[in-house]
């Protein structure tokens, strides 16, 4: 009878633990949903747009070695504005405030295309900050960078994939 109560006493424990894991995840999500939804409007938005079209198609054009004083002055804005979501939705996964699937299933593609255009700038606006004695230089686009590569390591196709309810069209 005592060996009945314990056995009964464990699993009611462990459906407790599983059931409390669930809620949390579940609250994880709730809390992190309209973040995620606003970030992705705002990757939609017709500045954003132009900022990626500018990265693509006149950002090559420019001298990268100067780092951003290298761009015309609406290049130079467009950048540090695409440059700065994509930091700033990096410190979120990379904190895990958000997960990296959703991320790198929705905008993983930009993600990569972007980061590989404006490395090399990346690189040289360092520099120039070390050179300049600024503040932690080497933080300059980190997040955007560790995005870059954690979505390297769950593809967009991946994450698509792996994701419960993904259903892609025959």
């Amino acid at each position: 009878m005592e060996i009945a109560a314990l056995v009964v006493s464990l699993l009611a424990f462990g459906v407790s633990g599983l059931v409390s894991w669930r809620q949390l995840r579940l609250s994880h999500h709730a809390n992190a949903l309209p973040v995620v939804v606003d970030l992705f409007r705002e990757h939609r938005s017709v500045r954003l747009a132009r900022a990626r079209t500018f990265v693509h198609e006149e950002l090559p054009a420019c001298d990268l070695s100067l780092g951003l004083a290298g761009l015309p002055e609406e290049g130079r804005d467009l950048v540090r504005e695409l440059g700065w979501y994509y930091d700033n939705l990096g410190a979120l996964v990379a904190h895990g405030v958000v997960d990296v699937e959703p991320v790198s299933g929705y905008l993983g593609g930009s993600v990569i295309s972007v980061w590989e255009q404006m490395e090399p700038l990346v690189r040289a606006e360092r520099a120039r900050r070390m050179q300049k004695s600024l503040p932690d230089p080497d933080r300059w686009q980190a997040y955007f960078e560790t995005l870059y590569h954690l979505v390297r390591e769950t593809p967009p196709e991946q994450a698509r994939t792996q994701a419960s309810l993904w259903r892609p069209s025959s």
